[in-house]
């Protein structure tokens, strides 16, 4: 898996020394949802509170002695840790947060199991939302977040340069992982190739002769759809066609939105011969409006997928599709972000990219004679 390192600004982890208003470790914090107080744990056991502490932490300077005393007593009194009180003295809720512009789409689910896997062997529980791809709902979730001390943030930011989200993401005081964004000086991030797999479907329709090809994605100012642009023009200066901008949507990563600009496109007077849908969940929107108009595929119109998923193998022909690593996507992810909260990396933010490769299958074929 290659890996890009960027030599950006460094993530900063800072940890609040006691205060007022603050727990040391060490002191004890009441802990209200337990029968069984660590003041009567130390009565029980002999020992001093301080001590009872120093156990409950694993610190190695307690004697062997000592230590299974205070284990006996924890056993013989039935005592069971509240997480809340654990969170205050250690400033740790073993809780990491991944906030997903649509969990409704298949392939972000693969990305969360696969992400959710590794959190929880390291001993950790994860919270999954929704973000709606709506910045300023993003912000106030990031708000909550850093309330509730989460210890680690995966993230897929609606907007860039929104200075309320950038704020909320930088007060969230926990590692931050950013998926498929670029950084920014805020976070590590793990992204995907999307410039080489349009650049890839390119060639691929243009070996057939089309050179009115549609893509449709999302709007240019994040990072996959830039990336797309970037491929799609690459692709095209590569075989003498000229850009159209005609045939260019950059409005949605919505379905709904895409099965309207194809519709508009192929009800026009110079409709594409072939279609790119650059995004997760535009295929559908895509199928969609070929249906209604009763295209056949690939006599009248070659398709390829933005995104390899169930859809585009089980459709009619099946679609050829660009196809990258999900569970390695979520795996990386998450490994990223644990480095950070473990301390095993606490320099500059860190960009792993991940490979794209275009899986060929029926969906393309010559340009139909008349169009």
């Amino acid at each position: 898996m290659p890996e890009n390192l960027m030599n950006v600004a460094p993530r900063l982890i800072r940890t609040l020394p006691p205060g007022p208003g603050r727990a040391d470790p060490d002191e004890t914090v009441p802990d209200i949802a337990s029968a069984v107080t660590i003041k009567q744990i130390a009565r029980e056991a002999g020992v001093g509170i301080a001590t009872v502490s120093r156990v409950m932490h694993g610190h190695r300077s307690v004697s062997e002695d000592l230590r299974e005393r205070v284990r006996s007593a924890i056993k013989r009194l039935g005592y069971e840790p509240n997480p809340a009180a654990q969170a205050m003295r250690t400033r740790s809720s073993r809780t990491i947060a991944c906030a997903i512009r649509d969990i409704s789409i298949p392939e972000f689910a693969s990305f969360v199991w696969s992400a959710e896997r590794i959190i929880r062997d390291a001993g950790y529980t994860l919270i999954l939302t929704n973000t709606g791809d709506d910045p300023h709902y993003e912000a106030e979730l990031l708000r909550t977040f850093a309330k509730r001390r989460i210890d680690g943030l995966l993230l897929t930011k609606s907007a860039e340069a929104v200075p309320e989200l950038e704020e909320a993401i930088a007060r969230v005081n926990a590692p931050v992982v950013l998926i498929d964004r670029d950084v920014g000086g805020l976070a590590d991030t793990v992204v995907i190739d999307h410039r080489r797999g349009i650049r890839a479907a390119v060639d691929h329709l243009a070996s057939f002769g089309h050179r009115r090809i549609a893509l449709l994605t999302g709007k240019p100012f994040m990072r996959p759809a830039r990336e797309r642009l970037a491929g799609y023009r690459e692709g095209l200066a590569a075989h003498g066609i000229p850009l159209d901008e005609r045939m260019v949507r950059t409005d949605s990563f919505v379905a709904e939105h895409c099965f309207r600009d194809v519709s508009f496109m192929l009800d026009g007077p110079e409709r594409p011969t072939a279609i790119i849908a650059g995004g997760m969940s535009l295929l559908v929107g895509v199928l969609k409006a070929v249906t209604i108009r009763g295209l056949r595929i690939p006599e009248d119109l070659s398709i390829i997928a933005g995104c390899d998923s169930d859809l585009a193998l089980l459709t009619s022909p099946p679609t050829t599709a660009i196809r990258w690593d999900i569970p390695a996507w979520g795996k990386a992810s998450a490994e990223l972000l644990l480095d950070r909260i473990n301390g095993r990396h606490s320099g500059p933010g860190r960009q792993m990219m991940l490979p794209t490769e275009l899986v060929i299958r029926g969906s393309c074929g010559r340009p139909p004679e008349r169009t």
